[in-house]
């Protein structure tokens, strides 16, 4: 005796969670969109994502290097390396686009 199992799919269910998975996609993009957006402006010329996210990792490893005034010095060299190369990253890919 054979032993089979069938499986069925829900279709309906199935387009449900895909959709609500794009929904989630598309929220989470918007504020990368909206800092590209205004980069862009800021620039004068069209900024990809990429160059989006390394400037803005810039800022953030700058305001990580300056802001917080009673870091111990390990965390301040640290933060202070991550400036360093963010800036270099950012020149790179900044750079590559001209």
């Amino acid at each position: 005796m054979e032993k089979q199992m069938t499986m069925t799919v829900n279709t309906g269910t199935a387009k449900k969670v895909s959709e609500a998975f794009r929904r989630v996609c598309n929220m989470l993009e918007t504020p990368l969109r909206m800092m590209r957006r205004y980069y862009s402006y800021v620039l004068g010329r069209e900024v990809g994502n990429i160059e989006a996210k390394v400037i803005t990792e810039a800022q953030l490893a700058f305001f990580a290097t300056v802001m917080p005034a009673d870091m111990p010095l390990m965390i301040r060299i640290a933060a202070c390396a991550w400036f360093v190369l963010a800036v270099r990253k950012c020149r790179i890919y900044m750079n590559d686009r001209g």
